[in-house]
Order: C-alpha cells, then structure tokens, then sequence
C-alpha cells in the first residue's frame, strides 16, 4: 500500500493528495518564503510532481525568476512553488498537509539569511544556500 499524505487550503477550495515519501524535507529561511508566508521560516516538502494530485485550481504567480508559486485564489493559503531549473519537482508547504508530523525536516537551507534571533539547535545540516538538486 503506498503512502498518501493529504492536504488543502485553509478554506478547503484547493486540496492536495502526495503519494510516497517526499524526496527531502527542508527548512528555508530566504526572505522570499519569509515575505510569502509571514512566518520567520518554512518547511517545505518536494515530491516529484507526477506523486501529487491536485483538486480544485490553484492560482500561481512567478514570484523571483526561475520560481513560480502557487495559493489559493479565495483564502490565500500559500501551497506549493516550483523551481524551472528542476523540472518535475514541486515542493509543497508541510504544514498544509493533514499529516504534517510525519514530514522531518532533515536540513537548513539558506541560513545566512535566517533572522539573527532564531537559534538552529536541532542538529540538522545547515547550508548557506539552497541545497535542492534535481531528484533522480
């Protein structure tokens, strides 16, 4: 039986189904997510995009080159970016999902933009950049 996490929107008008286990789990500190979200950083989870079934139609906009994300038209709940450069992949904020708690961030990227006054004590791999390659 395959793994299925679910998720959706605040409102519920766009929901998300991800089959199997994301391929990375990462936290982001980039200004770009912070401003997205309003929150000091995100946990994102990529999946290969064939993994995810939509329902109901997200709004995107390309919101920094190479980067489209996606929301929805009628609450605003951020959901998901795609990156051009590594086609196939979609990462989806893990805290849409039903089952978030299942999704361990395993790294840190983009800590040199992190807030002076969040502290990474966790253990997790701290990178400077973003570490994302395209999933094999």
């Amino acid at each position: 039986m395959t793994d299925i996490l679910h998720g959706r929107c605040f409102c519920g008008a766009v929901s998300i189904q991800a089959r199997g286990q994301p391929f990375q789990v990462s936290w982001c500190h980039c200004r770009d997510c912070r401003r997205q979200t309003g929150a000091p950083a995100v946990v994102w989870a990529g999946f290969r995009a064939d993994d995810v079934d939509w329902f109901g139609e997200p709004k995107h906009r390309q919101s920094s080159p190479h980067i489209t994300r996606s929301f929805c038209a009628d609450c605003g709940t951020p959901l998901s970016y795609e990156d051009e450069r590594l086609p196939g992949d979609v990462y989806i904020h893990a805290g849409a999902f039903d089952e978030a708690d299942r999704l361990v961030p395993d790294r840190h990227a983009y800590v040199t933009s992190k807030l002076f006054w969040l502290h990474l004590e966790d253990g997790l791999t701290e990178v400077e950049t973003d570490v994302r390659q395209p999933h094999e």
